[in-house]
This record gives structure tokens, sequence and C-alpha cells, in this order.
């Protein structure tokens, strides 16, 4: 029974990213016919609605608003909504930080962002490395005191849960890593767990 188990277990482990990645994508299918195929279930005429035309008509909105985003008076009117959020408490702290934490990982960022790095420590005498990412270098924008020349920010991720913490570091104290931002979270979030598949992958 303890072989049976395990085995189980060993399957369900496996299964579970592509499961849950597949019911992310059907929620978000079904949430856009949900919404948008009732919103044109009002609209057209009475017969004139077909299965899937929600999801037809989310991904054209998402094209179009994505094209919208050149014009300037849609930038314009965007920057005053962003400007408007900021002066809310609750939904400044939340607007701010799914759009730092998004904006982190989009493609196209300048490759600083986006370097994976160990940070040395030492607790207790015994020396330790903490896999972080760089998300800041430049603190000239920023109130005296939170970071100088020759520092760097660093975020330290939690494993097996959302949060972790953001730390000013000499930048002769972290190791640049070579490995994808994604891989290297995976490996965080999973408690170095993928580091067999991860070892498998390097050229």
């Amino acid at each position: 029974m303890k072989r049976l188990g395990t085995i189980m277990l060993q399957g369900l482990l496996a299964m579970l990213p592509a499961i849950l990645t597949l019911y992310i994508l059907f929620w978000l299918v079904r949430s856009a016919e949900t919404f948008l195929g009732g919103l044109l279930k009002v609209l057209l005429p009475e017969g004139w609605y077909i299965p899937g035309m929600g999801l037809l008509a989310g991904l054209a909105v998402t094209f179009f608003f994505g094209l919208a985003l050149k014009a300037f008076l849609v930038r314009r009117i965007l920057g005053l909504s962003e400007r408007l959020m900021n002066r809310i408490p609750l939904v400044k702290t939340l607007y701010g930080s799914l759009k730092d934490f998004i904006g982190f990982f989009a493609a196209g960022r300048d490759s600083q962002f986006n370097q994976v790095v160990t940070v040395d420590l030492e607790i207790g005498g015994t020396p330790m490395r903490l896999l972080g990412f760089v998300t800041r270098s430049d603190f000239n924008d920023l109130p005296d005191g939170i970071g100088s020349e020759g520092e760097i920010a660093v975020y330290i991720p939690m494993s097996y849960q959302i949060g972790g913490y953001t730390v000013i570091v000499p930048r002769s104290s972290v190791r640049q890593v070579d490995i994808s931002t994604h891989r290297a979270m995976g490996f965080v979030v999973t408690g170095g767990m993928i580091a067999e598949k991860l070892k498998k992958e390097q050229p």
C-alpha cells in the first residue's frame, strides 16, 4: 500500500501543473464566453448568437485594446485612470503590487530586471545563499536612504506561497546565475524540487 501511495503521489505531482494550467485556461475561456456571450445575446437579434462568439469577442477586444494603446489619447486616459486609482488607499496597494509583479516578468523589459542572482549571507557562522531577482540598480529617483551607488534591490521569493522580501544589498554580495526567470521562480516556489529537471535542460 505504501508503494502504491508513493506511485499515486508521484503521478499527481506530475499531472498537477498541467491540470492547473488547463483549469486556468478553461476558467478564462468560460468567463469570456459567459460575460461577453451574455452581452452579445442582448445586443444581437434573436437567433444570431452562436456559442463561442463570446470567446472570439474577448480575443478581438484584447487585440484592439493592444492596438489602441499606441494612440496618444488612449494612453492619456489610461494615465489619468491610473493616477486616480493611486489616490484610493486599498486600490492603490493592490493595483500597484499587481502591476509591478506582472511587469517584472513581462517580455521586453530591460535585461537588468531579469537577472537571477544568489545573495550571500551568513547565519550562525554558516554561509548560505538565497536565490533572488534583481529589481532595481538605480535609486536616483527614490528618497535618500533607500539605496546608494553600488547597491541593488533584490526580491527574494518564499517557497510554497506568494510573498517574499526585498533587500538592498551591495552588488559585490550577489552572484549572477545563468537561468531564466520563470525557471528560477519555479525552483524557489517548489523548494528546490525541480533541480533535477533544470539540470537536464542545461546544454
